[in-house]
This record gives structure tokens, C-alpha cells and sequence, in this order.
């Protein structure tokens, strides 16, 4: 299912309204708050995650907020901010440093980007599981998107 594409997330979006609930361009932070998240991260965010914040600003699967750039200082800012959610996260020791959550389910599931390497261009998606097991969920962004819009049809 890697082969999940950028239209194919789009087509899902836009068939599923109830269920969906993104942002639009008009929403996108510039591309100085995507560099700025990916300094203050130490990790440059994958294409699939940078098309999602630049095509939708951020949004909703589901009524689980996917983490996005609000493009408000990572130090004054709070709630589903990737940035902040890594800066409590190393705070309260919740993940590893190579570890960048990305959304958490009602039930305490938390998806994560796993970064094993610097690569700019995709980075696979986990899934920790209330009993700590860690398991891939997706290969990159696109197919995360696809498939948590799926788990909510």
C-alpha cells in the first residue's frame, strides 16, 4: 500500500466530509514555519507531511486532530502544534528523540514519524499501542492519511 498517492488522499477528502475535516491552502503556514519546525525539531519533515500542511494547514480524521504548524512561536504555543507535541513529549519522556508524534487516538494509540535516518524525503509512520508494542502503520505520510480516513469509514 506505499504506493498511496497524493490524489488518491484527495479523492478520499473529498468523499468522506463528514468524516474529514481539513484546512485549505488558504490556511497553510509559509514555508519559513516548515523550516523553522524542521530546525527546531532536528528532523526535515517528509515530502507526504509538507504537501499535507501546505495543501490543508491541518484538520481532522475522524475527530482526531492530525498535528500540523500553527505557525505561532513553539514556545507560546499549545495543543496539536507538531512542534509543541515533540517539545512536551521530550519533556515528560513520553518518546525517544528520534520520535515525532503526529496525532493520538481517544483510546491512547499514539502515531508517530520514526526517524531511523535523516532522509528529507519520506519517513514511515508507528503506531504505539497503549501497551507500549510499537508497530509500522505506514510507509509515509500519504498512505497514514489513507488509511486512518479508511479506519473511520
Amino acid at each position: 500500500m506505499s504506493d498511496v498517492t497524493a490524489e488518491q488522499v484527495e479523492e478520499l477528502v473529498a468523499s468522506y466530509p463528514e468524516i474529514v475535516k481539513f484546512g485549505s491552502e488558504t490556511d497553510a503556514v509559509s514555508y519559513d514555519w516548515i523550516q523553522k519546525a524542521e530546525n527546531r525539531l532536528g528532523f526535515p519533515l517528509s515530502t507526504s507531511y509538507k504537501w499535507f500542511i501546505k495543501k490543508y494547514g491541518g484538520g481532522e480524521i475522524g475527530g482526531e486532530e492530525i498535528y500540523s504548524i500553527y505557525g505561532i512561536d513553539f514556545d507560546a504555543v499549545n495543543g496539536g502544534d507538531i512542534v509543541y507535541q515533540y517539545i512536551v513529549g521530550q519533556k515528560n519522556g513520553l518518546l525517544e528523540k528520534n520520535k515525532v508524534a503526529v496525532s493520538e487516538t481517544d483510546y491512547g494509540e499514539v502515531f508517530f514519524f520514526y526517524y531511523v535516518s535523516n532522509s528529507a524525503e519520506e519517513c514511515p509512520v508507528y503506531l504505539r499501542l497503549p501497551s507500549g508494542e510499537e508497530i509500522m502503520y505506514s510507509s509515509n505520510f500519504f498512505e497514514f492519511l489513507y488509511k486512518r480516513i479508511k479506519a473511520h469509514i
